[in-house]
This record gives C-alpha cells, structure tokens and sequence, in this order.
C-alpha cells in the first residue's frame, strides 16, 4: 500500500470548519450519543471532541504532530466509532497491542517486504551498516500529552537497554555480536545510533512490531522508579512497597504495557483496565494523541476501542463461530474452520484464508544433549534422517487434516528471501526399511522384543516435550502417531506434556530429549533462535546456544558443524550488503536442509481468519499471519472499521 504525501497541521486546521459543527450538535443531545453520529466529515472520534468540549483535551490540532504520517485507508475512509471484540488464550499474551497499536520508529510496508518511516520522518543509513539516522516527525506526543523526543531515545539506550542491570545480556535484535550501539542526539528530533561492527539487520528489527516499542520508553514517566534519575533510597522504599525484590523488577513492571495502564504509549490504542486472573477480559482504549491520519486528514485510529477476552481454545472457537469476534486470527483454532464456513451466512461474517506462519509440527532433537551418548547419537545425521523416515506423514495428513496439510522440513518456503529450490524435501518418504537400515548402521542393536540399545546398552527410550494444543495440528494426537510409528523400527517414545512455563524451563535447562513445537522458517533472521543456537532458549541446542551467548562463558562448547552454523549467522548479521547477507542466509539454508537438524512433520494448509460483515479495510488477499509482522498488524489495523449501520 503506498502512502499519501505529508500532510500538515495546518492543513487539517483548513479542513476542520465544517466538521466542528458537525462534532458540537452531536455532543448537544441528551440523549446517550451514538459513537457514529456526527462522524461524517469530522476530523476526529466524536468521543474525543466530547473531551475536548468538556475541556478535558486540546483541540485535534495540538495533539498532531506537524506533519502526521498519511495512511492510505484500504476499501476508503471509514466510519468513527465502536469497540472490536476479541478473546486470546494467555492473559500475559501482549499480543493485541504488537496487532492492533505497533509503534517504532519504522514499520512494515503494506507488503512488508521492506521498511518505510514512521514515527521518523526521515531514516537514512551508511554504507557500512554501521550508523542508523532516525529524524523524529516535529510535536509527537506520547498518549498522556507529554512530549516524545530524541531524550526518550536517549534514556532508552543509555538507561536501559546499555544498562547491565536492567538488561544483563544484549538481545540479539539490539546488539552487534561484540558490543551495544552508543547513541547521538544532536537535537530534539534527530537520533543517531552507531555500532562498531556492522549490524545489517538493525533497519527490519526496527520494524518487528515486538522489538520495536521497546526503543521507545516514556522518559517522564519512567524515570521516577531508575535509581540513576530518582533517589535510590525512595526507590528502594517503592520498590519493596510493590512487592519485588530489586529496583530493576519494578521497572520492568512498570514499562509493561499490556498490564501497567498508567505507562504513557505511542501507539494506535492504550489499555485502560488490564486483564489479569479475576477479570479475564482487558479493555483498550484509543490514543488521543495518535499521530496518523487518513488521507482526508481525519485521525486514526476509527475504533474507539478494542475489548480482549481471555477464554479456553473452544470457547475462542465458539464465539468465532456465533460471529461475536469481530476480527480474529491469531489463537483461532484450524480445526473449526468447517465450522466457521457452515456458520458465515448465519451469523454474519466471512472466514478468511491467510497464509499460515509457524504451523509446522516439527520434532527438534537436542544436540547438546547433558547425555553424552543420546548427544553423540543426536549429532548423526543418519540418526535423524532414520528418525524422519520412521514417519508416515501421508497417513497423518489423511487422518489429521483431510490430506489438505503441508509435508515439508522446516527449512525457508519460496515465500523468503532465503528460499533454495529443492530444499525442505530430504528423508520425508515413509521407508521402514531404509530407518532400519540407517539405526543399524549405527550399531542400535535390535532385542528380540523389537526395542533397540543404546551404544551403551541401555534401552533406546527417549522423551518427547511439548506443549498440548489443539489450535493449529493437534500436538497430542500427532505425537501419539509418531510413537505409534516408531515402535516399526524399535525406538520407544514417551510423551511428555507440559505447561508453557516448565516447556520454557526445561529448555533453558538444557534437559529435554526431544522438543515438540511449531517451527517457523521464512524469517529466521528475525528470530535465529529457530534454526541457529544463538540462546538457551533454543529448540534444538540450549546448550550450544547458552555457550555462544555468553561468549564461551557458560553453557557447552560446540562440535564444528554447529561453529559453522553459528558463523554463518555472524556473517549474515555483520553483513555490509544485502548480498553478502543473502549468501550468508543461503549457506544456512543449505547446512540446515543436508544436516536436517529439526525433523518437520506437518503444517497447516492456511490460518483461517474471522471478520464480522460490519467491519471494513481489512484485507483479503492472503497475507501471512507472521508473529514478526504484527500478526493481524499486517493489515495495518489503525485503518480499520466498523459500518455505520454497527
């Protein structure tokens, strides 16, 4: 979606005579207003002009900045008004803010095959990938009216993101491998962050909606729980007050904007009332100081708010279906999307196919293993290609979804830029006899009861941790059909279902056999943790990958093959070109697609997405439904709205 020329303050003030008018007689009834009355031809949300009538808000014109950014409004100008429904399963998902209010200095363009500014007005870079140049729009305001600046940047980088309390290792999507950026601020709108090393990925994580807020911390607000801003001891005296344990948990606390209302935002909509385990719903509220506007000059976002309910998969599914979510796709279930279509005439909404994202049941085996004869035996190759030929992905996709499902590795599809013909098709086949072949070629002794050893005699038994869900394929009823087949070739599996927190636990742990999760692989650059053991929090090497972050401090020394995968990621994100990026991403596709470290299984034809008949500009050409791109934020949900007739 290409964007509209800049327009200026001034224009809106041109545009606005009429429309005031409008805004007064709806706010003149005595009547209970209707959020659409008077919507037509004004400027801004009837709600917030009855703010500024009572005097509780400037007018429009000093809420904008000077030249807000213009979005280009899919299916045309939309109505003011009304409150999205919509239900999650985690009530610690911030999810509905990186969808429905992302913010960062750049974003995704309506593709999302690349950035444009956003909160910058301006962005340049060096040839080296070294230096970054944001130039801030002139009067952003964060959402409690206080001014955004280049000292909020600055407060950011220095207070928090550089500080070792706060953050103790350098995120991946912040760091350059070696060292964190220092940052420049010759005035109040320009920002300069300069790194030593290249950092060639620095201009997308800018864009990932879950990485980008997080360079934009209110100053004003937060600067009162930081010892180095406020007294350390009244600190200390708050932060035992709120029950935590040391100043930098209190921080984090109130930089949480998904559960702290009172933290200052600057994005399309700000929660109101959390949810948390009494309530179970969060309420948001839309942003009077939100700097985008349409192409008629008319403030966004058009919702007034958005409602999250937190609910069971079945009870996602079953309002989904009655039509009481008005856009849903993240968290909603693939096996009620018959459902969905027999209800759409109904109950008045349309089901949306999307392309799906991280949908592939995968099987990822440890490789740094605290066993030293399970890790030698995960780091065979012949091992896990004997492992992905003992599966017959055929039956499962007739049984699981209709013979409709993906077979592939988890390897990049044509839809990234990392794509290699030909790859993510090795050892899919179901051959008993090759697996048998290959185990016994590795000396895995087969007993008279059908059950192999290990080299060290000990049974060949091994434990599959996973998560249980229903959303997307079945994890439980898949992995009991991957125990079922590898009984024919003698390995025994026992599955191990667990809660999200321990899942996360035993990874960092670095104690799980086998780990059973939805892989995703087209953007791997924006979270290497996949397909490269850049942390603990890994899939397939927590050790390895404890190891590389810590710089060889922790965790457990590599064999070569892994150095060579690790470099290959140090040479993409140090790249100086684009080129030398893309054959630094092609040489990890490639080790990955001859080395099969993660075993796929199945993926889901498409990620079924529900829209209400009443809402409007959201699209319906099949974008992918991408954590990286904001999931439902791909279609730029500021724009979005309800009929008038809502």
């Amino acid at each position: 979606m290409s964007q509209s020329p800049m327009m200026t303050r001034r224009t809106l003030l041109v545009m606005g005579g009429g429309a005031a008018a409008a805004i007064l007689t709806a706010c003149s009834s005595e009547e209970p207003p209707n959020p659409f009355d008077g919507a037509e031809g004004a400027l801004e949300s009837p709600m917030l002009a009855q703010k500024v009538e009572a005097g509780e808000l400037p007018e429009l014109a000093e809420r904008l900045p000077a030249e807000p950014k213009v979005v280009e409004v899919h299916e045309g100008p939309g109505t003011f008004g009304g409150t999205l429904q919509r239900a999650q399963l985690d009530v610690g998902d911030a999810g509905a803010l990186t969808a429905f209010a992302a913010v960062g200095l750049l974003e995704w363009t309506w593709e999302a095959d690349g950035a444009e500014p956003s909160l910058a007005a301006e962005f340049s870079k060096n040839d080296t990938n070294t230096e970054f140049t944001f130039v801030l729009r002139e009067g952003l305001k964060w959402s409690d009216g206080e001014p955004f600046t280049s000292a909020d940047l600055a407060f950011t980088v220095n207070d928090v993101l550089r500080n070792t309390t706060t953050i103790p290792s350098a995120p991946f999507w912040f760091s350059d491998g070696e060292d964190r950026p220092t940052i420049e601020t010759p005035d109040e709108l320009t920002i300069i962050f300069r790194y030593n090393n290249p950092f060639a990925l620095f201009e997308k994580y800018m864009c990932h909606p879950a990485v980008s807020h997080q360079f934009l911390k209110p100053a004003h607000y937060l600067k009162q729980f930081h010892p180095d801003h406020t007294d350390p001891a009244e600190v200390d005296a708050a932060t035992a007050a709120a029950g935590f344990d040391s100043w930098d948990q209190y921080f984090a606390d109130r930089d949480n904007w998904w559960t702290n209302p009172e933290r200052p935002v600057l994005g399309a909509f700000m929660v109101t009332s959390p949810a948390n385990a009494q309530s179970g719903t969060a309420s948001l509220e839309r942003n009077p100081y939100y700097w985008k506007v349409d192409g008629e000059g008319r403030q966004l976002p058009y919702l007034d708010g958005i409602q999250v309910q937190v609910l069971t998969q079945d009870a996602i599914d079953l309002r989904a279906a009655n039509g009481d979510l008005n856009f849903q796709g993240h968290n909603l279930g693939y096996g009620s999307a018959q459902v969905f279509l027999q209800n759409e005439e109904t109950n008045a909404f349309r089901m949306l196919r999307w392309r799906n994202d991280a949908t592939l049941l995968s099987i990822c085996p440890n490789l740094s293993h605290q066993d030293e004869v399970l890790r030698t035996l995960f780091l065979e190759p012949d091992f896990r290609a004997a492992l992905s030929l003992g599966i017959d992905r055929d039956d499962m996709n007739t049984t699981m979804l209709g013979g409709l499902g993906e077979i592939r590795q988890p390897v990049p599809t044509d839809a990234s830029e990392y794509y290699l013909e030909g790859t993510g098709q090795r050892n899919l086949e179901h051959d008993v006899d090759q697996a048998n072949a290959l185990l016994d070629g590795l000396g895995l002794a087969l007993g008279s009861d059908g059950k192999r050893q290990r080299p060290d005699g000990q049974p060949l038994e091994l434990v599959l941790a996973y998560v249980d869900s229903t959303a997307g394929v079945p994890t439980g009823d898949a992995f009991t059909m991957v125990q079922r087949y590898w009984q024919e070739i003698g390995i025994g599996l026992s599955l191990r279902p667990v809660d999200p927190t321990l899942y996360t636990e035993l990874r960092s742990a670095n104690d799980f056999d086998l780990d059973g999760t939805t892989m995703p692989s087209d953007d791997f650059d924006m979270e290497p943790v996949w397909l490269i053991p850049t942390g603990s929090n890994s899939h397939s090497a927590p050790g390895y990958g404890q190891w590389y972050a810590t710089g060889g401090a922790e965790g457990m020394e590599p064999p070569a093959e892994i150095k060579e995968l690790i470099g290959s990621w140090d040479a993409l994100r140090s790249a100086e070109t684009d080129e030398a990026r893309l054959e630094a991403g092609h040489a990890i596709v490639t080790q990955h697609d001859e080395k099969m470290y993660a075993i796929g299984l199945l993926a889901l034809p498409f990620q079924p997405v529900v829209v209400t008949d009443d809402m409007r500009g959201v699209r319906d050409d099949e974008p992918k439904l991408s954590f990286y791109y904001g999931r439902e934020g791909i279609t730029k949900p500021e724009q979005i709205s309800f009929t008038a007739a809502s």
